[in-house]
Parts: C-alpha cells; structure tokens; sequence
C-alpha cells in the first residue's frame, strides 16, 4: 500500500515510522527544509502522562478576562475578522464545563501511556540496530507545583481518576518537593511552595531532536522525504483521493494522512471537510544550565501554566496560550514574562539569562483538548492526525501506532472512537 504523510512534524514522522514498520510503501511530505522544525522545534520538552488534562475548563473564561489586556498573562486572545477563530472559540467555550474536562482525561492519559509504551519499542529497535535516537532524555520525573491550598486539594483529588486509570503520581509536601528536586529550594524557603503531584515515570526529552533523528531512521527504512514542497491540491477519483499535487510533482498514493499541525485545517478544506483545528500560540525559552543547581526533574507551575525542563546542558522553559491566529511574531514582553515566571521560583538561573533563546510556534488545538485521529470523512482513503495542541509530544506515538492500525485493518492497541471527527458534529 502507498501511503502519502503531509507533514514532518513529530505527528507525521511517527506516522511515517508506523506505516513504514509494517512494511508499506510510505511518501513524507514537507513544506520546510526538514523535519520537526515547527511546533515540534522547541516545546516543553514533558512527555507527561499526568499532564494530559486538557485545556478548557470552568475557571477559564474568567481568568482570561482577568488576563485580557496584560502582556504577561498566560493566555491570551485576540479576536480577529475570522469565522474560523470564533467558530472555534464557541466550540472551546462549550467545553468549559467539569463534566467535558473529564470526559477527556481517560482518552488522553490512555493515548499517553499507549505513546510511552511505543517510544520504547522504537527505542529498542533503533538501540539493537545501532542506532540510538538521542534527544537528551531525562527520566527524573514530573513535579506539578502549586502556590494555593485551593488548587493543590483539586489536584488530589484529580489525581485519584488517574490513580485508577493506571497512572501513580505522589502527593508531596513542599518539603518533600525540595527532597525530590533541589533547585525548588528558594520557593520553598520562602513559603511559595503549597504541595505538588509528582509522576515519578514521567520523562521530558528534546522534540526537535528525536523528530529529526527518527525521520533519518525512517529515511534509511526506505520512506521517501520529499522536503520544500507545498500540497497545492488533491486528485480526486470519485470517493478517494488519488495522490496530491505540489508545484513541481504529482505524488500518488492509496492513502492519505493529514499531520499538517495548524496547516491541516486549510488541507481538509481542499477534501471537502472541515476540521475544527485552531492555532494556539505558545512561547519558550532556553536557557544553558549555568553554575546555579539547575532542575532534573521537570516542574510545572500550575499558577504561572509555565513548565521547566532539562535537556542535557540545557533548560527548556515554555508556556502561555495566545488564540491570535497564525501570527509567529516574537513579542518580547510576552517572551520575557515566561522567563521571568520562571526566575521567580528558580532565581538561581538568573545568571544565565542573557543567554536566553526565544521562541514561538503555533500549537494546533482542538476544542477540547484531544487530537483527531481517524478517517477524514467525504474521501474514504483520507485520515487525520492532528489537532494534539500542547500534547503533540506526549501522544505522538501512540496516535501514529493506533492509525496505522486502523488503516491497515487491524485492531488498535486503544480505542478510538473518543478521537473521531464525528464527535464535533453537533456542537
């Protein structure tokens, strides 16, 4: 079987590893000059399974009218002339109830320990081959941190439905936060820290680095990575589409995977089928290590919505959430506030933060906070992965596992119905 993957995110090259592994003749197409370098580029680096709790939520829309206005406010929205952005506003509006938030835990965390277990596998391939994917892997664990009694009780008791669901996360005192991970010291010293959640088999890792050392590996299995080439359109041959046609090339194929990111939505258009899939801007920042006691484990700052990770020698700090359309511009106050955010609680990285690297990129999110993984709908032979927002890291791999499953006839490792388009058709 051919398959077409548009898109060499770390969506769609898992997607390509996944099909090429049983053994299909597998196309990966590209718009940029390589792999991962968007969404993918620099993320929070957490591969968390605990951290799989989506977006929208009661408190929501008020804090975002508390933010609006401030340029260091985690999120942020800036309403444009776009049915687009406030079709998918209403529809994340929708979902800012309890009920709805967990309603989509127990998919999520399932996709993530599924996406876990795949990594592994992969991991061991590609070590008995000889070919270790390196991406500075740290196994120190996940530390969610929180500053007010209120949110910390709310914490625990979420932390029982994953408890349940197979996932262990240990309540901690402040001062257990500190035995764990040292470099929360200041925070505790002066009282910043209420308590905290801590997933011991979480892991972080550098997202750019594994999307472009596994896309070399499927490379060498023998998929094809077409990159510099823009999808223009698709041929139709009554319900399936034949292959896409770029600038220069026709590329055929017997089936057809979206995993554009952001770029998905305008792609399913073109098939006839609209997808609600909405760019979130995020911001991050990297920092080296420096001489002060720089975190092993990662932290999230459940207050701030910032994350801190260590890659190697350095450290990841990202967050904030900015619904402004396809806008890639650096603004610098809002870069700065997730430095800052995280120099308040880690002040010992102060000394290296002239060093700091910015970044921004588009986060491609649903309404509710899983992604779209299925068949597409007016073309039989057109799927979709994406729409995985800041979880494209944590439920990769699975997501790519569990499609090409489903594609090739076989019966997916979890199921995926609570992933289908059909599941926005009434709301």
């Amino acid at each position: 079987m051919r398959v077409l993957v548009i898109g060499a995110g770390i969506v769609g090259v898992t997607t390509a590893y996944e099909f090429a592994e049983r053994g299909h003749d597998v196309t990966l197409l590209e718009r940029r000059e390589g792999a991962g370098l968007e969404t993918s580029y620099a993320n929070g680096a957490q591969l968390g399974a605990g951290e799989v709790t989506p977006w929208p939520g009661p408190e929501v829309p008020l804090l975002a009218l508390r933010w609006m206005g401030r340029p260091d406010g985690p999120f942020r929205l800036r309403v444009k002339p776009d049915p687009e952005q406030w079709i998918w506003l209403w529809r994340f509006l929708l979902r800012c109830r309890n009920s709805a938030r967990e309603e989509r835990v127990l998919p999520n965390l399932q996709l993530a320990l599924y996406t876990r277990a795949r990594m592994d596998a992969v991991a061991e391939k590609f070590e008995a081959q000889g070919t270790p994917i390196l991406f500075d892997e740290e196994r120190a664990g996940i530390l969610q941190i929180f500053h007010y009694d209120r949110s910390f009780k709310e914490a625990v008791e979420g932390a029982d439905v994953m408890r349940r669901a197979g996932l262990e996360q240990r309540v901690l005192s402040a001062r257990e936060c500190v035995d764990i991970e040292p470099a929360l010291g200041p925070a505790y010293q002066r009282g910043g820290i209420k308590g905290a959640l801590y997933c011991e088999t979480d892991r972080t890792g550098d997202a750019y680095l594994y999307t472009k050392a596994l896309a070399e590996g499927v490379t060498r299995m023998g998929v094809r990575f077409v990159t510099g080439v823009e999808v223009e359109r698709f041929e139709a041959r009554g319900d399936k589409v034949a292959g896409v046609r770029t600038k220069d090339a026709l590329y055929e194929g017997d089936i057809v995977v979206l995993a554009a990111g952001v770029g998905s939505a305008a792609l399913a258009r073109q098939t006839g089928v609209r997808i609600p899939v909405y760019p979130l801007k995020g911001y991050s920042v990297t920092l080296p290590v420096g001489s002060g006691v720089a975190p092993h484990a990662s932290v999230t700052d459940e207050a701030r919505k910032i994350v801190v990770s260590r890659l190697g020698n350095r450290v990841r700090i990202a967050g904030t959430a900015e619904v402004c359309g396809y806008d890639t511009k650096i603004e610098m106050a809002r870069a700065r506030s997730v430095l800052d955010g995280a120099l308040d609680f880690m002040p010992q990285l102060s000394d290296v933060a002239d060093k700091a690297e910015y970044w921004t990129g588009l986060r491609p999110m649903s309404p509710d906070g899983s992604p779209i993984i299925g068949q597409a709908g007016r073309y039989s032979n057109v799927y979709l992965n994406t729409g995985h927002g800041s979880l494209g890291w944590t439920l990769a791999s699975g997501s790519a596992a569990a499609l090409a499953d489903l594609v090739c006839g076989s019966t997916p490792q979890i199921d995926l119905t609570p992933f289908r388009l059909k599941r926005f058709a009434f709301v």
